[in-house]
């Protein structure tokens, strides 16, 4: 959305846009919401991911140019050896990401776009009557569907 006019022939910003992710690393979601955050942010919207794991050395160039921020990075990405429990874990950092940007981190948004975690949308509806940010929830994917 590129800024839009007001009745007074002023301008306005498009929508703010958070994203919320559990991995921000090189896979096929990651590629997903960083080409929708980019396309978000060329159509004159705020946008910032959060995630629960990033590294700048192993990501794709693209989410360097826009502002990622960490927390949870200390949740465990799976259960003992072999990766066991991964989407549990998943869950788990997801939910703590959900409340932590809710609660914690002070953020303004219009739109959260959320991946991976079905239920966490739904956390944050339940919570939202007391946090009084959330609008509007879409869910990218999760584990067996297709977007």
């Amino acid at each position: 959305m590129a800024p839009k006019q007001d009745r007074g022939g002023g301008s306005r910003p498009g929508p703010s846009v958070l994203f919320l992710h559990p991995d921000l690393g090189v896979g096929g979601a990651e590629r997903l919401v960083l080409d929708a955050a980019l396309a978000l942010q060329a159509r004159g919207c705020s946008v910032k991911i959060w995630t629960a794991h990033y590294d700048p050395g192993h990501c794709f160039a693209e989410s360097r140019e826009l502002p990622v921020r960490c927390a949870g990075d200390w949740l465990p990405r799976s259960l003992g050896w072999g990766g066991r429990g991964a989407a549990v874990c998943a869950y788990v950092r997801m939910v703590f990401l959900a409340f932590y940007v809710l609660f914690l981190a002070d953020e303004e948004f219009d739109v959260v776009v959320c991946d991976q975690a079905t239920l966490v949308p739904l956390h944050c509806r339940l919570l939202k009557h007391e946090a009084r940010r959330l609008k509007r929830e879409h869910v990218c994917s999760g584990p067996g569907r297709s977007t």
